[in-house]
């Protein structure tokens, strides 16, 4: 499975975008209306895989680099969000590890994530993190094109599977403990050149989930961990 296709940023592009370090914020923090309109349309859960894939697509780029692991790490944890058995961990690195047009642009894609997973039991409108993260995937990914068709092929098919209408529209439950996300996906929908199918996102998340989990990644909490650490209870 790839969400980024091998060879799409050899060779590596140099760091030549606009970067203000005080200031970052003004590199995506606003709402197209067009896409954000579009996105509106499709669940939360789904919104959140978009923001992984272009958080992918942000670190492939600067892979060349500065490879941290971390990074990497953090960005695949946030799967773990959708799975019934785990979660991922609030992780803020250190201001002064991050800094400058690559670390800093890092740390920015892994900071809308921090946002979309801080507000996942409110309501959020996490289609603003899907956009957002479009917005910076365009700011600082040379060559652009590639990630373009990325983006909308996957934002088809999850028009196709995971809109609000596909999925029946969802209704609160009074003993729930936070709002409706949408169904689960797993990183296979982010890969377009994959059959995804929806009805096998749950097993296959699952599976995913677990691999990380064995390779080591330390972002990805099981329900125990969950509420030791958090007092987030599943």
């Amino acid at each position: 499975m790839a969400i980024v296709p091998a060879g799409v940023f050899a060779p590596p592009h140099p760091a030549d975008f606009e970067w203000e370090e005080t200031n970052y914020l003004q590199y995506f923090h606003f709402l197209p209306t067009v896409l954000h309109d579009r996105l509106l349309n499709l669940s939360h859960n789904a919104n959140l895989a978009l923001a992984i894939g272009s958080a992918n697509w942000i670190l492939a780029r600067f892979a060349a680099w500065d490879d941290d692991r971390k990074a990497w790490d953090f960005v695949n944890a946030v799967w773990a969000e959708m799975s019934e058995d785990y979660a991922c961990t609030h992780y803020y690195p250190p201001d002064d590890e991050w800094r400058g047009p690559i670390r800093g642009s890092i740390v920015t894609a892994m900071t809308i994530l921090f946002d979309a997973l801080d507000e996942r039991g409110n309501n959020p409108t996490m289609a603003d993190r899907s956009t957002w993260m479009d917005n910076f995937a365009h700011h600082v990914i040379t060559p652009i094109g590639p990630y373009e068709i990325w983006f909308e092929q996957i934002v088809r098919r999850f028009e196709r599977t995971h809109s609000w209408e596909a999925e029946g529209w969802p209704k609160p439950d009074l003993f729930d403990d936070r709002f409706p996300q949408g169904r689960v996906l797993s990183p296979e929908a982010l890969d377009p050149e994959i059959d995804y199918r929806p009805e096998a996102a749950p097993d296959a998340l699952r599976r995913y989930v677990d691999r990380l989990r064995r390779d080591g990644n330390l972002f990805v909490l099981d329900a125990d961990e969950v509420a030791d650490s958090q007092g987030r209870r599943r």
